[in-house]
């Protein structure tokens, strides 16, 4: 048993306040532990607790290594470095395809995703390109017109 229970008690008392802030259970179980763990001495084993699964309050934690990127490599912006080899996005594809003049002739959405599916082998959803060719709509690039199939049909402005 504890030697100096009314001792524990009266700091207990005092700290509840401050425990009682802590919104998460578990903290406030660990530091009542540690206000009992101090007043044994210390006797518990070296994990800190009675590996009831409570939080490790106040050790280090070991932070993993960053890559670091080579010396040599080409820096093009946060969405490059954090993309890494996956396809290119919606707008990218699509100013590719406006440069080497894929809209010279018109086209609707879907004969652009199979392009990009049969042509270039990436695989996209026809909401990949929706706002983008909205996009470069409004900005004068590319013209859209209605088929006869009442679809909107995107050609060279």
């Amino acid at each position: 048993m504890i030697e100096n229970f009314d001792i524990i008690k009266e700091q207990l008392r005092e700290l509840a306040s401050v425990i009682n802030t802590f919104k998460s259970e578990a903290v406030q179980l660990r530091l009542i532990e540690l206000v009992f763990q101090a007043a044994e001495g210390g006797s518990r084993d070296e994990s800190g607790g009675s590996g009831g699964g409570t939080p490790d309050v106040g050790k280090p934690r070991k932070r993993k290594a960053q890559a670091k990127a080579a010396p040599g490599a080409k820096k093009e912006g946060a969405a490059a470095k954090s993309r890494g080899g996956r396809r290119p996005g919606g707008m990218a594809t699509l100013t590719r395809l406006h440069e080497e003049g894929f809209f010279n002739r018109p086209k609707t959405i879907k004969q652009l995703v199979e392009h990009c599916d049969h042509n270039l082998a990436l695989k996209y959803k026809q909401s990949d390109f929706s706002g983008a060719l909205a996009r470069l709509t409004r900005e004068g690039q590319l013209k859209r017109t209605k088929n006869a199939d009442k679809q909107y049909e995107y050609s060279q402005a």
